[in-house]
């Protein structure tokens, strides 16, 4: 059951061929099988989840039609607001602090029938591709405990690899959705910018950060999408609806189209033991019917631009509280503070410059594709320290990365990562698919040719005891 797709849980609720209690019960146990281990959650809100799935039992029993999620466990980043519960985004800083409402994506999740099982771990205030912080020990990849999950929802994406959950809500202001599903071998989407609302604490992301699915399938990230999209008037940056089911795109991928693989998107080059798989999926999307054009590497190094952007909107939370920052905040924290209170105005308006200039060769690429395909992350999963669980990577070696996916933050385009196999050390690779600006629904569909093509590839081994 804790395996099983969000689709097919809803399915059987809603058709009485199980309860929603049985469904939360068997998910509240595999987390106590396995989180001690795998450190996803933040906050586990058992009771509530199960008070939620009883109400929902009880709406069937008395005739009530269901929603579209009716009875799927789902698992929210901690930055993200879910009414009585601790909204702390890892950091000491915010110890304590819990949310007085619900975000509008986990109402529009309520409202579907999906059960919020609680909170999942991240590092502080996102600022990390990995996921250790102050507040606890390190979330471990379900895959292999040596290595990391990547980050920031490192939590969530390990949570839905390691079947606790069927889906789980991430953010993603530099890769936070897509490179925890590459390390985790699940689909992450990052939806156009403002596709979901993020409100009502937006943690100082407005130009940069999204609100997306992670999840086991193309299929079962478009059905949440159905579910959490659409304009909020919390959000003044939120986008109207898109006109279409994102879950019948992905039951009905494209058999045709134009894309462009990107094996180099940037400066840097990918290792082999990610191109190969990668190259392999390319082949069987091409193999199956769609034109495959590869391009050579046409953005400069956006690195700079995307960091000044980054640690100025970090520096924007915490700018009255630098002593509690230098007393209780990670290292690698307090540098990105430090660099963003010493970044000038001009700084960032040149920062906002390059990112225009990133959208415009975008732009123009997209005149002959109708989406661009690349790794996701140029080197696998990162090893971490086996006692802790922390990843000590050289700044250069983390930067160089994950440099195929914050590119895709400055230009606000959707881009889906799509589990497409593992090294030979048995690590999941992830390749993106990134689509124009406003169409998540082009994305989705080119995310499940890929994932049609390749195969599903398959759970994580059983976790090490």
């Amino acid at each position: 059951m804790t395996f099983a797709s969000a689709r097919d849980t809803a399915a059987a609720v809603r058709e009485g061929a199980v309860h929603a209690l049985d469904v939360t019960d068997a998910a509240l146990r595999r987390i106590q099988q396995a989180d001690g281990r795998l450190h996803a959650f933040r906050c586990l809100d058992a009771d509530g989840a199960r008070a939620a799935a009883m109400a929902l039992d009880a709406a069937r029993a008395n005739g009530a039609p269901l929603g579209l999620l009716a009875g799927v466990p789902v698992a929210v980043k901690e930055n993200v607001a879910v009414s009585g519960l601790p909204i702390e985004s890892g950091s000491a800083l915010r110890r304590g602090v819990r949310a007085a409402v619900d975000a509008p994506a986990i109402a529009r999740l309520r409202a579907a029938g999906a059960v919020i099982l609680g909170t999942t771990c991240m590092p502080e205030f996102g600022h990390l591709a990995f996921s250790h912080s102050p507040l606890g020990p390190a979330t471990r990849n379900p895959w292999s405990p040596a290595h990391t999950p990547g980050g920031s929802s490192g939590g969530s994406a390990a949570a839905v690899a390691a079947g606790l959950v069927d889906l789980a809500l991430g953010t993603d202001g530099g890769g936070s959705i897509r490179i925890p599903a590459a390390c985790c071998g699940v689909v992450g989407h990052k939806p156009t910018l403002g596709r979901v609302p993020h409100a009502p604490l937006r943690l100082g992301f407005a130009p940069l950060s999204h609100l997306g699915p992670i999840a086991r399938s193309v299929d079962d990230a478009a059905l949440m999408l159905d579910v959490i999209a659409g304009h909020d008037q919390s959000d003044p940056g939120s986008l109207p609806p898109e006109g279409l089911r994102y879950s019948g795109v992905a039951a009905h991928p494209p058999t045709a189209g134009r894309l462009a693989w990107a094996p180099q998107l940037g400066a840097a080059p990918a290792d082999d033991a990610v191109l190969t798989p990668c190259r392999a999926a390319v082949q069987a999307v091409e193999d199956a019917g769609l034109h495959v054009t590869t391009i050579d590497p046409l953005l400069p190094d956006l690195t700079e631009p995307w960091a000044v952007l980054f640690d100025v909107m970090l520096a924007s939370l915490v700018r009255g509280r630098m002593d509690d920052v230098r007393r209780q905040s990670d290292a690698s924290f307090i540098a990105c503070v430090e660099r963003g209170l010493a970044a000038s105005a001009t700084d960032y308006l040149a920062a906002e410059a390059v990112r225009r200039d990133a959208w415009d060769a975008m732009r123009a690429l997209y005149r002959g594709f109708d989406a661009v395909l690349t790794p996701t992350l140029l080197q696998p999963p990162l090893p971490v320290d086996p006692a802790t669980g922390v990843t000590n990577a050289p700044e250069s070696w983390a930067e160089r990365w994950f440099q195929h996916v914050y590119p895709f933050n400055l230009t606000g385009q959707p881009a889906v990562s799509v589990p497409v196999g593992t090294t030979p050390d048995g690590l999941p690779i992830g390749l993106q698919v990134v689509g124009p600006r406003l169409a998540d629904g082009v994305t989705i569909g080119f995310a499940a040719a890929v994932e049609r093509a390749v195969g599903r590839v398959g759970p994580p081994p059983p976790l090490p005891s």
